[in-house]
């Protein structure tokens, strides 16, 4: 959807369970919504012009194609092999390796790692709640509160897309009790091996999860889609400006040729995020604030840009140009004087 060179990314996915089907419907309905507004709409134009969406409508399309009409029913949640997908990715914990993925989570995986997002949002029903990391902390019972390093920016994030739905912030769901709509995944019940604290913690990608409706796959599916398009459209457009907020650029050598596999650190204890881009590009979505900035790599001299100030809404570009180790030894070596000879 984007002809833009420089710019952030959005991934959004829907249907882990083939029996939530709401997500489906609404990433279908994007597509089609910004292409056909992109040309006379210039808010439109704008987002799509500086982003990169990936919509993902359909991951388990075995678990949709038997998944009935059903308020809290479990048939369709799972894969063809009987993988529940949402419990199906590495931990950020758990240093082991699984024996077994499903393919589609697998697929999946490859996916997000070959096209790494900066932000991610992933489609779920059987609430009505935007749902923020961690999912799970093993030292956390399941009711505690599990903050990440970058909490503050994640409850942004969450009540960004809850403040602007129709209806999310206000409990429609029963026994429910969220507080604007938004909640902390431990704090509600602890997952383990879900997406949302795989992507965060080994792609970089700040990601949560939105439940879109109290059943989970709506018996009155036309009436219902129309509603959810409605209650979603300006929390998906405002959430996906939230990408371009914070710190941006480019990370290069003295010659200037890009590198990856660097290590971008900000002050005040949030995530490190890797320089993932071919052409040394990054993204960090920061919150409003001043901050120093750390750029190191193996074998090169870190550097750091102080009091780097965010405002408001705000993309700040920050740019690196790291000196290998090699180099600068080596110049020693021919400022060196030769030795006298006797």
């Amino acid at each position: 959807f984007s002809n833009a060179i420089y710019n952030g990314s959005s991934g959004i996915n829907a249907e882990y369970g083939g029996n939530e089907v709401r997500g489906r419907g609404l990433l279908l309905k994007l597509a089609y919504f910004l292409t056909l507004r992109y040309d006379v709409d210039p808010d439109v134009k704008a987002l799509v012009d500086s982003t990169i969406f990936h919509l993902i409508t359909t991951i388990n399309p075995d678990g949709f194609a038997i998944a009935t009409k059903t308020c809290n029913g479990v048939i369709g949640r799972y894969t063809s092999d009987g993988t529940d997908m949402n419990r199906d990715f590495p931990t950020h914990w758990f240093e082991g390796t699984r024996l077994k993925h499903a393919a589609e989570t697998k697929m999946l995986m490859e996916y997000a790692k070959k096209r790494p997002a900066v932000f991610g949002i992933s489609f779920h029903d059987g609430a009505l709640v935007a749902n923020y990391p961690w999912d799970g902390e093993p030292n956390l019972n399941s009711g505690k509160y599990a903050a990440s390093p970058d909490d503050s920016l994640f409850i942004n994030m969450a009540r960004t897309y809850s403040l602007n739905h129709h209806t999310m912030a206000h409990n429609m769901c029963r026994d429910s009790g969220f507080v604007d709509g938004i909640t902390n995944g431990n704090k509600w019940y602890k997952v383990f091996n879900g997406m949302q604290d795989w992507n965060y913690f080994f792609n970089d990608c700040f990601e949560i999860t939105v439940e879109l409706g109290c059943c989970k796959y709506p018996i009155e599916a036309e009436p219902t889609f129309t509603a959810v398009w409605e209650d979603n459209f300006n929390s998906i457009f405002e959430y996906t400006k939230l990408v371009h907020y914070g710190i941006h650029g480019q990370v290069t050598d003295f010659r200037g040729s890009p590198l990856t596999g660097v290590t971008i650190k900000v002050s005040g204890g949030g995530k490190n995020i890797s320089v993932r881009h071919s052409m040394g590009y990054y993204w960090r979505p920061l919150m409003e604030g001043r901050y120093n900035v750390t750029a190191s790599k193996p074998g090169y001299y870190s550097l750091i840009r102080r009091n780097v100030v965010v405002g408001q809404e705000e993309s700040k570009k920050v740019d690196f140009v790291l000196i290998p180790k090699i180099q600068v030894s080596a110049r020693k070596q021919r400022l060196r004087k030769p030795k006298r000879s006797v």
